[in-house]
């Protein structure tokens, strides 16, 4: 009887820690960064796609992210996004875009944009990449967050 009550748990823990990972970005033992990184915003409005150059992420070297936002459900770019750019190391903000240039926010008219960043040291970071409006028309804050670590 408790040999069943075990099994479940650990079923569970699965499920749990799988749907933890769902939301991940996926950085390889090397330091490579999965090229397939979609991910819809929270209040499902778009979709963000985003990608480095290099693939290979590592600390004291740029890396280039492009971020696509598309419509939901397609592959197609959505234009005129309001946007920042977030990097957080263990949860505390490290970088904003929008304030590198003294704004509350950042637009995108093209619907895509590449950022550099460098990260200083290895840890648990996110990208948080908020979006406050779309074709000129405020919505309710929505993100999308990528969480990883760096080696």
């Amino acid at each position: 009887m408790i040999q069943k009550h075990s099994n479940c748990f650990v079923i569970i823990g699965f499920f749990l820690t799988s749907s933890f990972l769902g939301s991940a970005f996926v950085v390889d033992s090397f330091g490579v960064m999965d090229p397939n990184l979609l991910q819809s915003t929270t209040g499902g409005s778009l979709d963000v796609n985003i990608t480095s150059s290099p693939e290979v992420i590592s600390t004291d070297k740029e890396v280039k992210f492009k971020i696509n936002f598309l419509e939901p459900g397609t592959d197609k770019i959505q234009v005129h996004v309001d946007y920042d750019f977030q990097v957080f190391k263990n949860g505390e903000e490290v970088f904003s875009a929008a304030k590198q240039i003294n704004q509350p926010l950042l637009h995108t008219a093209e619907g895509s944009v590449t950022i550099p960043f460098m990260f200083s040291s290895p840890g648990s970071y996110s990208i948080k990449i908020p979006v406050l409006g779309i074709n000129f028309i405020p919505i309710n804050p929505e993100y999308a967050e990528f969480k990883f670590v760096i080696k």
